[in-house]
């Protein structure tokens, strides 16, 4: 960044741990509210607020997030390794849908799975033995639409509760392919001056195609195009490169670095996606994890639920995603993309998600976290079909708003909703 000081960094690992020194603590605030006109309720996204722990005041939650008040701690946090620190055990159970393909279609019977293949849809036992999907099921003379215990069996499972603690990235395409204008880098930068954002969580790092910075002591960690595919297709709708090749080498660069080890939850956000961490810490406070880790999917009525401005990984389900990708890259058609390329090649949010679902990490569900514009059912009604609508950040409380890629609209809507909700 121009009037930087800049230090000499000779590699992805090196600038990684410079630019993820600086990360900071995340405290525990939200406030609860309702939205209205979208499938999303500010309610159900949030509902971690409800958390036995928030109630013991400061001192119980200082205790149970394992972070320190800066830099620092979050380095020396990385040494106690989330699988052992802030566990603990639990008998309870928790939600965890197997891969979309062991699910009933839409139009199904899902009864002996259990499950769907529409994120957000039920199975219910209509009939004895019978199950419909649904989003939601009104008993009836002819259906009953109860939850029983032979579907509930299939998609339960056992789960530990793990302290909030986040390691939240991002990555800047600078040579985007189009002569549009991008902000994301100066979105970043003044997140980063502000405190805001990833910079909020317990540790952070920014990836990118080209060098540059976020702020003065925080360099972007250069990830260099390895295996040739940063620009081998473009978006239809965009004109933009496709971003997997590029978050490919950062999910390598990351693993190779080791900073995210310091936290229980990975998190990637998109640099357009208004983020307040402490309204996820919130969330994830009351979200058990399987023994095989857990992807939290965030939009509804679609396949494939989770969508890329705000991805959150459990610990292990990240390692996962860093020990099956290379494999994943070579198996999957992810160039051509699913069904035969109706959708064109698989962006880095699907790519993840299918890599995910091919070595066994179960989804759960993350869908009031965030209102997207991108998801048509976060838009409200009379919007399901502008694929431009942008969220009003001052209507409803959750963790992230997407896409405000100006400056100005992003801004805005920070300024809205931590002055309606707090940060």
């Amino acid at each position: 960044m121009p009037g930087f000081d800049s230090p000499p960094v000779t590699s992805a690992v090196e600038r990684a741990e410079l630019a993820e020194e600086a990360g900071g603590r995340a405290s525990v605030s939200a406030q609860a509210s309702e939205s209205s006109g979208s499938d999303t309720s500010a309610s159900e996204g949030l509902r971690a607020q409800r958390a036995p722990w928030r109630a013991a005041g400061s001192a119980a939650v200082a205790a149970l997030l394992l972070a320190g008040a800066g830099a620092g701690a979050a380095r020396l946090a990385r040494r106690g390794a989330a699988s052992g620190t802030g566990r603990l055990q639990s008998k309870e159970q928790t939600l965890a849908l197997p891969s979309r393909d062991k699910c009933a279609a839409s139009d199904e019977d899902c009864y002996s799975s259990g499950c769907c293949n529409v994120a957000g849809m039920k199975c219910y036992e209509t009939k004895p033995g019978k199950g419909k999907c649904a989003m939601n099921c009104t008993p009836s003379a002819s259906q009953l639409c109860i939850q029983t215990q032979p579907i509930m069996d299939q998609i339960l499972t056992d789960g530990d509760w793990y302290s909030p603690s986040m390691y939240c990235f991002a990555v800047v395409m600078q040579d985007i392919g189009s002569t549009k204008k991008y902000y994301d880098l100066e979105l970043l930068q003044g997140a980063y001056t502000r405190g805001t954002s990833i910079f909020g969580c317990d540790a952070w790092g920014v990836f990118s195609d080209q060098e540059g910075w976020v702020g003065p002591d925080a360099p972007l960690v250069k990830v260099e195009d390895a295996d040739g595919d940063f620009h081998f297709a473009k978006r239809e709708e965009t004109g933009t490169w496709l971003n997997t090749g590029l978050h490919y080498q950062a999910w390598k660069a990351i693993g190779e670095a080791g900073v995210y080890k310091s936290a229980n939850w990975v998190v990637k956000v998109d640099a357009d996606a208004v983020f307040v961490p402490n309204r996820l810490v919130s969330f994830l406070s009351s979200q058990l994890v399987p023994a095989t880790g857990i992807y939290l999917e965030n939009c509804k009525k679609v396949k494939y639920g989770w969508f890329g401005s705000l991805e959150i990984f459990s610990a292990m389900a990240f390692e996962t995603l860093l020990g099956s990708m290379a494999s994943c890259k070579d198996t999957l058609d992810w160039k051509t993309g699913i069904d035969g390329g109706k959708y064109g090649p698989m962006g880095e949010d699907l790519f993840a998600q299918v890599c995910l679902d091919a070595n066994g990490v179960p989804r759960g569900e993350a869908f009031g976290t965030k209102l997207d514009g991108t998801c048509e059912a976060d838009r409200p009604t009379a919007e399901k079909k502008n694929k431009k609508w942008k969220p009003t950040c001052d209507s409803g409380l959750f963790a992230a708003y997407h896409p405000l890629m100006k400056p100005e609209d992003y801004w805005s809507c920070w300024d809205a909703t931590t002055k309606a909700f707090g940060y």
